[in-house]
């Protein structure tokens, strides 16, 4: 798996990843980076546009399809539409911890999976903390509405982590910066 993925990295290929203990249909995109656990994937959407990025483990991928049987038609689309494989190339990827720090450093909303634990929930927020076993996230709702406090959630339990996509972006948009909470303290 790991060859494939590196290789695929390597070419700049579209591919697809199936988690298939938590999905059926998979995520289709680039590999932007690989750590020794976590990859990162540039996301394309199924309308094919580029949509921000996932990191995931890389030992619960199930099925790796490199490249994409419709690698053509989607990079030919991507080309029209002026749309480039984007760079998050300054997320750590050192464990999730770090992966997670970085990308609430670059980004204004994480979206977090803990799908053993919550498989029909996300929680989506600004990074307040991270410690090494555990993430502060103060919580925006699907109404753009922020929480009051934030949430502690154990970092062993993150499965999957979004960020930089149009959702996102239209939460933070419309919800703006949220109450006056600090914004990120890295505790290691």
């Amino acid at each position: 798996m790991r060859e494939s993925l590196e290789l695929a990295q390597a070419e700049q290929s579209i591919v697809r990843i199936t988690r298939g203990a938590f999905e059926a249909h998979g995520e289709l995109g680039y590999v932007e980076a690989l750590g020794e656990d976590l990859l990162l994937l540039a996301l394309i959407s199924d309308d094919i546009w580029l949509n921000g990025f996932a990191l995931v483990r890389i030992a619960d991928i199930s099925e790796l399809e490199a490249p994409h049987e419709h690698a053509d038609f989607v990079e030919e689309a991507l080309r029209i539409r002026e749309e480039s494989p984007p760079s998050a190339s300054a997320i750590s990827l050192e464990d999730i911890g770090s992966a997670i720090r970085t990308a609430g450093r670059l980004f204004p909303l994480v979206v977090i999976h803990r799908e053993e634990v919550e498989p029909e929930t996300c929680r989506i927020g600004r990074v307040q903390k991270v410690t090494k076993n555990s993430l502060t996230l103060l919580e925006i709702g699907p109404d753009a509405e922020w929480e009051e406090e934030p949430s502690s959630l154990p970092l062993e339990e993150i499965t999957r982590v979004e960020f930089g996509g149009g959702y996102e972006e239209a939460l933070a948009l419309v919800g703006g910066q949220g109450p006056d909470v600090p914004h990120l303290k890295s505790v290691t």
